[in-house]
């Protein structure tokens, strides 16, 4: 063989060599991409899985245990005060509400559930009720944001007012269906607020909370049948639509109730030390509705379900889900994230193929 040819040769074997090298790293780096996808694959089924067991048992509790000023109950104990803690004995014992000390806190709080997930309940007594509560309550949510240069307080009640009732008579500065028409926009329905988003609709209103997040705006606000404020569970941004309370309060009874729960009306007012008045009705027993978040511990979408308690419901299940809305991210991964002492959460169910 010529050494022309050996050179040719050479050269075809250096070029074959590179070839499969290349073609190697390819499989490798596909082989690799595909092993990332089937993980993630993995990772998501099991947080829906988690998630979707959580928010089962979680649904399950609501529905069978009892509640107290601190929360939700998760065994059989009932607490007497003085005479200690025991286990319920009779029906008479169910009607004790003072705190056992191991609630689930209705206060949107962090807690583990199954698996990877987290997730925070919050009764609606705790959330401002935009639908029922009087116009000087609206216009203490709406001052807690700058709104130069925009809408006065009385104009947007008056769009949210016109909003809801079913006649077609304006009020001052509001709009009414060709108004919104003439805007661009969808016209009232005439009816209370369906879900806290809806508000948006409201001409005027998405600019006036712009000082809040979608993600804000369901953690303040509630479209249930909600007239008084639970001080056990409510935000700051929440306790300071009580009349007389202020920024400071709000954060010292945040505080406060984060060691013990407030047992009557009268002590919240005590420990403030403001008079009880009639027209700022206060709660501090949750109520029998609320909403629950869920979202993987390592991020991603928060989804959130609007429950009701129906006990007394004929036919119908002990709870019912009003709505539900996908928020765009979690809250951060290193916040607490308190343990729920219940049996329901001590294994996560694993997901298959």
């Amino acid at each position: 063989m010529s050494g022309r040819s050996r050179g040719f040769v050479l050269v075809l074997v250096l070029a074959m060599l590179v070839v499969l090298s290349l073609l190697a790293g390819g499989i490798a780096a596909t082989t690799a991409r595909l092993a990332e996808q089937s993980q993630q694959r993995a990772q998501r089924m099991q947080d829906a899985v988690d998630m979707a067991s959580t928010r089962a048992n979680v649904l399950y509790l609501l529905s069978t245990q009892r509640m107290t000023v601190g929360g939700l109950t998760v065994d059989k104990l009932v607490s007497f005060g003085s005479d200690g803690v025991r286990e319920i004995q009779s029906d008479a014992d169910l009607e004790s509400s003072l705190p056992i000390g191991n609630e689930i806190a209705l206060d949107a709080r962090n807690y583990r559930g199954l698996g990877d997930t987290r997730f925070a309940i919050q009764d609606d007594y705790g959330l401002f009720g935009v639908n029922w509560n009087p116009p000087w309550m609206l216009k203490r949510l709406l001052d807690q944001g700058k709104r130069a240069g925009g809408l006065p307080a009385e104009v947007l009640i008056n769009r949210l007012l016109d909003y809801q009732d079913k006649d077609d008579l304006y009020r001052l500065n509001s709009a009414e269906a060709d108004g919104y028409r003439k805007a661009g926009l969808r016209p009232p329905t005439n009816r209370p607020l369906a879900t806290p988003m809806e508000l948006m609709r409201v001409m005027g209103w998405t600019e006036a909370l712009g000082f809040l997040s979608p993600a804000e705006i369901s953690d303040t606000i509630s479209s249930d049948n909600v007239a008084v404020v639970n001080v056990n569970t409510a935000p700051p941004r929440v306790l300071r639509t009580i009349d007389g309370l202020d920024e400071d309060m709000a954060a010292r009874v945040v505080a406060f109730r984060k060691t013990q729960p407030f047992l009557t009306e009268v002590a919240f007012f005590e420990f403030l030390g403001l008079q009880k008045s009639a027209e700022a009705p206060i709660a501090v027993y949750p109520a029998m509705s609320g909403t629950l978040k869920l979202w993987p511990s390592h991020g991603g979408q928060v989804g959130l379900v609007h429950w009701t308690l129906t006990p007394i419901e004929n036919g119908g299940r002990p709870w019912r889900e009003d709505y539900e809305l996908i928020q765009s991210q979690a809250p951060a991964s290193d916040s607490v994230a308190y343990p729920v002492r219940s049996r329901l959460f001590a294994k996560p169910v694993a997901a298959r193929d």
